[in-house]
C-alpha cells in the first residue's frame, strides 16, 4: 500500500469516525454552530439537531432565519454586546446565557460556549460553539431563588425570635424579633456571642461553651426555657427548642426558634402567688399551710414544731372602730409574726383571726421561745391605738410516732389553754 492510499484509507477512517461523533451529538440537546466573522453574524453551519427547537438547519443557512431573530428580544442586545466584546479580545472562549424563541413561540434558555480560532494577531478567523437547553435547571433556579425569598422574608418578619450560631455561640444569622426582643441591632447581635445574653453564672459559661454542640444535640426535639439579658439588662424569659442544623462538627449550625414568655410567666407567677397567699396579710393561705404539713410528715423532716394562733380583741375592734380598724390589726400581727420568726418558717393565716407556723427542724423549746418572742413583741408594740394580741399554744414531732393530727391538737389545746388564761386576766 502506498503512502497516498493509506493517507486516503486513514482519512476515510477519520471522517467515519468524526461523522459517528456527529450523529451522536446530534441526537443529544447540544446543537453545534459556526458563525461567520462578520456584524450581523450569519450562521455558516448548525448541526440538524436545531429541530429540537423547531427549525431546520436550512432555516439559518439560508439566511431566512437570522441568528439575532432566534435570540429572544430582550436579550439581543445584551448578548450582541459581550459577544463583539469578547471577539475583539484576545479571549479564546466565553460561556454566557439567554434565552431563544422556539418556532412554535415558546421560550428556553440556553448556554452558548463559544470557541475562536485566531489568526498570530489576535484577530478571530473562525468562531464556532455550541448551545445546550439550560430551561429546566433556569426555571429550577428561579423557582429556588423565589423560594429561598419567601424564607428569607418569613424568617426576617417571624413574630418568634429565630436565629443561628455556630459551635462557640457566635451569632451567624438574626431575625428581626431577635433585635426588638433584645434591644440590640443586628449589628451589634452579630459582634456577640449567645452567652453574652444568657443568664449563667461565669462557671457555667464556660462549661457550656466547651460542651455546646453536646448540650444541643440532647436537647432537641425536647422544649428548653432560657433566661436573657436584654441591652437595658432586664430580664427575659424565652421559650422555644434549639435544632443542629449540620452534624459536620467543623461546620455545624444551631438553629433556635423561641419565644418571649415573659409576661406569661409572670401572669403564671402571679396566680401561683395568689392561690397560696393571703390577699391581706401577704402570709400563705390554708391551703399552702396544709400541703406543706403533709409534705413534712411524709418526708419524715423531723424534728418539726408547730405554733397556732388566735388573735384577742379582732371582734371588738371591728364593732368599736370597724372593719378597716380590724384589718389593720390583722395586718399589725403578720407584720409581728415576720419579725419574730426564723428565714424558713412558714407563716400563714388560716383563718378571720388564726394564723400558724410550721417551724422545720425546730425543737419544742426552740419554738417556746418563738412563742415568747411574739408575746413580748406584742406588749411592747406602741406604733397603733389598739394593741394587738394572740392566744399562742404549740407542739413538737420528734419522731414518726406523733401524727400531724396529734400535733394540732397539742397545739389546739395549749393555744385555749393561754386564750383562757388572758381572759381571766
Amino acid at each position: 500500500m502506498t503512502d497516498d492510499t493509506q493517507l486516503i484509507a486513514d482519512n476515510s477512517v477519520y471522517t467515519e469516525k468524526l461523522s459517528q461523533v456527529f450523529g451522536i451529538l446530534e441526537k443529544t440537546s447540544i446543537v453545534l454552530f459556526e458563525w461567520s466573522i462578520c456584524a450581523d453574524t450569519p450562521v455558516k453551519y448548525v448541526s440538524k439537531n436545531i429541530s429540537n427547537y423547531g427549525y431546520s438547519a436550512e432555516d439559518f443557512l439560508s439566511g431566512k432565519i437570522d441568528y439575532w431573530d432566534f435570540v429572544h428580544k430582550d436579550d439581543v442586545e445584551r448578548t450582541k454586546n459581550k459577544v463583539y466584546e469578547k471577539r475583539a479580545s484576545r479571549e479564546k472562549e466565553y460561556k454566557h446565557t439567554y434565552r431563544v424563541v422556539c418556532k412554535d413561540g415558546s421560550i428556553r434558555w440556553v448556554e452558548e460556549w463559544t470557541l475562536w480560532e485566531r489568526d498570530v494577531n489576535g484577530n478571530p478567523i473562525s468562531e464556532k460553539g455550541i448551545i445546550r437547553d439550560i430551561t429546566e435547571q433556569k426555571e429550577t433556579a428561579i423557582k429556588l431563588k423565589l423560594s429561598e425569598e419567601r424564607y428569607r422574608k418569613l424568617f426576617e418578619n417571624a413574630c418568634a425570635l429565630i436565629c443561628t450560631f455556630d459551635k462557640n455561640g457566635e451569632f451567624i444569622s438574626i431575625n428581626n424579633a431577635c433585635a426588638e426582643t433584645t434591644g440590640y441591632t443586628k449589628e451589634e447581635l452579630k459582634n456577640m456571642n449567645i452567652f453574652d445574653l444568657l443568664v449563667l453564672t461565669e462557671s457555667q459559661k464556660r462549661i457550656y461553651k466547651k460542651r455546646l454542640l453536646n448540650l444541643v444535640s440532647k436537647m432537641q426535639n425536647t422544649n428548653i426555657e432560657v433566661t436573657i439579658l436584654n441591652k437595658e439588662k432586664k430580664s427575659i424569659i424565652l421559650e422555644g427548642r434549639l435544632i443542629i442544623i449540620d452534624d459536620n462538627y467543623f461546620t455545624s449550625e444551631i438553629q433556635a426558634v423561641l419565644q418571649d414568655v415573659t409576661l406569661r410567666k409572670e401572669a403564671e407567677s402571679k396566680i401561683y402567688h395568689l392561690s397560696y397567699h393571703d390577699k391581706l396579710t401577704d402570709l400563705y393561705n390554708r391551703a399552702y399551710f396544709d400541703e406543706t404539713l403533709e409534705g413534712m410528715n411524709k418526708s419524715k423532716q423531723f424534728p418539726y414544731s408547730l405554733i397556732m394562733g388566735d388573735m384577742n380583741g379582732l371582734k371588738s375592734t371591728n364593732d368599736l372602730y370597724g372593719h378597716k380598724a380590724g384589718d389593720k390589726l390583722i395586718q399589725t400581727m403578720a407584720d409581728i409574726l415576720r419579725k419574730c420568726c426564723r428565714k424558713t418558717d412558714i407563716i400563714a393565716r388560716i383563718g378571720g383571726d388564726e394564723f400558724a407556723i410550721i417551724l422545720p427542724n425546730c425543737s419544742g423549746k426552740e419554738a417556746l421561745k418563738i412563742c415568747k418572742r411574739i408575746k413580748q413583741m406584742c406588749m411592747q408594740y406602741d406604733n397603733e391605738k389598739i394593741k394587738p394580741d394572740i392566744a399562742l399554744g404549740y407542739s413538737t414531732i420528734e419522731n414518726s410516732k406523733k401524727t400531724n393530727d396529734d400535733l394540732l391538737l397539742e397545739a389546739d389545746r395549749r393555744m385555749y389553754l393561754d386564750k383562757a388564761c388572758i381572759q381571766k386576766i
